[in-house]
C-alpha cells in the first residue's frame, strides 16, 4: 500500500511540474500580434502576383508598309498582371485597406511551332519590279499587331475580369485574417498605359 501511495505522489508531483513548465513558457510575447500581422500582409503580396488572366488567342494580321501588304495568321499569349510594388496596403484603425495598383499587359508571339504564319503578301504599287517585304518591316508590323492586341485586351474586357478577380482574391486572403478590410481599386475603369 505504502508502494501505491508513493508512486501516486510521484505521479502527480510529475504532472504538477509538467502543467507548472507548460503555464510558463505559453505567456506570449506582447508584440507576437503585431508580427504576424506583418507576416499575412507579406504574404498577400506573394499572392498578388496570382492575380493574373493568361490569354491564349489567335489573330488576323492584315497590314501594309511601305507599299507592301501581308496576310497573316499570329497567335498571341498575353497576360495581365499587376505591379507588386505599387500595392499599398494602409491600416486605419482596426481595418485594413487595400489599394489595387495599376494594370500590366504583356503580350508574346506564342512559341508553338506554327504561331506565326504568312498566307500571302504583295507590292501594292506597281512597278515593273515586285519588291518582297524585309524581315525588319515584318517585325515593324508583329508590334504594330501586338499593340492592337492590347487594345482588343481592353475591349474585350479582360483586363475588368482580371482587375475583378484580383479584388476578390485579395479580399478572401484577408479576411481570413479576421480583420475588417476594404479593398480600394483607384483604378476602375481600365488605364491604357503604354507599355514596353
Amino acid at each position: 500500500m505504502k508502494k501505491y501511495l508513493i508512486l501516486i505522489i510521484v505521479i502527480l508531483l510529475f504532472i504538477l511540474a509538467g502543467l507548472g513548465g507548460w503555464l510558463w513558457f505559453s505567456e506570449e510575447a506582447p508584440d507576437e500580434g503585431l508580427q504576424l500581422r506583418e507576416a499575412r500582409i507579406k504574404s498577400i503580396k506573394e499572392m498578388v502576383e496570382l492575380c493574373t488572366l493568361d490569354v491564349h488567342e489567335e489573330m488576323a494580321i492584315k497590314d501594309s508598309i511601305n507599299g507592301k501588304w501581308i496576310v497573316a495568321r499570329q497567335t498571341i499569349e498575353g497576360r495581365v498582371r499587376f505591379n507588386l510594388d505599387s500595392l499599398r496596403v494602409e491600416e486605419q484603425g482596426d481595418t485594413l485597406v487595400v489599394y489595387l495598383p495599376p494594370e500590366r499587359i504583356d503580350i508574346l508571339e506564342s512559341a508553338d511551332k506554327d504561331a506565326y504564319k504568312v498566307l500571302d503578301t504583295w507590292d501594292g504599287r506597281p512597278s515593273l519590279f515586285s519588291r518582297t517585304m524585309t524581315a525588319q518591316e515584318e517585325n515593324i508590323i508583329k508590334r504594330r499587331w501586338q499593340n492592337k492586341a492590347r487594345e482588343r485586351f481592353y475591349e474585350r474586357g479582360y483586363v475588368s475580369q482580371a482587375r475583378d478577380d484580383a479584388k476578390a482574391t485579395l479580399r478572401s486572403l484577408f479576411e481570413a485574417s479576421g480583420q475588417p478590410i476594404v479593398i480600394v481599386d483607384p483604378f476602375p475603369a481600365p488605364q491604357r498605359v503604354e507599355q514596353d
